[in-house]
């Protein structure tokens, strides 16, 4: 292997330490390009680090001592990173050396763009939303209503320009990050990259979608292990978002229109729980309700300052 790789893959995991050996075993099963694996381990208890240390001593494996989220990961990745091309892949992807290869050289035809992503189908060769449009205050209204539907885009079916990519298979040209630097750390988990992709498009590059190349996405599994935690940090990186990119006023429309719909879905689920069905919904609802209607919350996330790493 080259002193300077190709392919710099960054993985970060929590708790999933057979997801994490099966993905490394098939990582190194034969590459085709010259490629270094970086695994961010974010606070495991699962002993994923002596374990992928042990089978797989190519890894370049980092411990951290907390749990710091996903954004927090994928920094600690890229300050290690030395390849041309940066993968974020997640532990429940399925990734193998060919298609690493053809997602790689299909990239390297589009000089003008700097993220890309692929196609990604479950684990029964169903396809599952990999492109998103960028979001704005008037889609939530109508998905508060049930009616969502209406403000999503249709997928595209060819490659093409996007708003942004999926982030459990998000290939970046390294070059970028000099000038928009790496995810904001103040989101844990979800929205870091449609924020990521909002700065490589403002720095005047594009982000596609190459549905050549397919990879596989069991999908959720981290998440799961903490349901509460995760539910209710999807509604926090929402509101975050848009407080970096649409300002206090909206923030504030877009907390209501969550409110307004998770107050339909929890009476909703309450109902179900009396007729015996799972009142596990519920609950989730009526945590993000209480984090939601917390008096001063937006305006405590506009006033947080990002906290995006300057990379060369």
């Amino acid at each position: 292997m080259s002193s300077t790789p190709v392919l710099s893959i960054v993985v970060v995991n929590w708790n999933t330490r057979d997801l994490l050996l099966a993905l490394l075993g098939r990582l190194f099963d034969a590459p085709r390009l010259s490629q270094e694996v970086i695994v961010v381990d974010n606070d495991s208890s699962d002993d994923s680090v002596a374990a992928a240390r042990a089978a797989f001593p190519a890894a370049i494996v980092l411990p951290q001592t907390e749990n710091g989220g996903f954004a927090f990961g994928v920094n600690r990745g890229l300050e290690a990173a030395k390849g041309e091309w940066v993968l974020l892949l997640n532990t429940d992807a399925e990734a193998d050396p060919e298609q690493l290869e053809r997602f790689v050289a299909a990239a390297a035809k589009e000089p003008d763009a700097a993220v890309f992503g692929p196609r990604i189908t479950d684990e029964h060769g169903n396809t599952q939303r990999s492109t998103w449009q960028r979001h704005l205050p008037r889609h939530y209204l109508p998905h508060a209503l049930f009616l969502g539907r209406l403000a999503e885009s249709a997928q595209p079916n060819g490659a093409g320009d996007v708003d942004c990519v999926s982030g459990c298979v998000f290939l970046i040209r390294r070059a970028v990050l000099a000038e928009t630097g790496g995810f904001d750390e103040r989101f844990f988990m979800y929205f870091e990259e449609a924020d990521f992709c909002e700065r490589v498009r403002g720095a005047g590059h594009r982000v596609r979608f190459l549905p050549e190349t397919a990879f596989v996405h069991e999908g959720g599994l981290s998440a799961a292990q903490s349901a509460e935690r995760t539910f209710v940090a999807f509604r926090e990186s929402t509101l975050l978002y848009h407080a970096a990119w649409h300002g206090r006023f909206w923030t504030e429309y877009v907390r209501a229109c969550l409110v307004l719909g998770h107050l339909l879905r929890f009476g909703i689920w309450c109902t179900l729980a009396v007729v015996g069905r799972s009142r596990g919904r519920a609950r989730l609802y009526a945590a993000a309700l209480k984090k939601l209607l917390r008096p001063g919350y937006v305006g405590e996330l506009c006033r947080r300052p990002r906290r995006v790493p300057t990379l060369g």
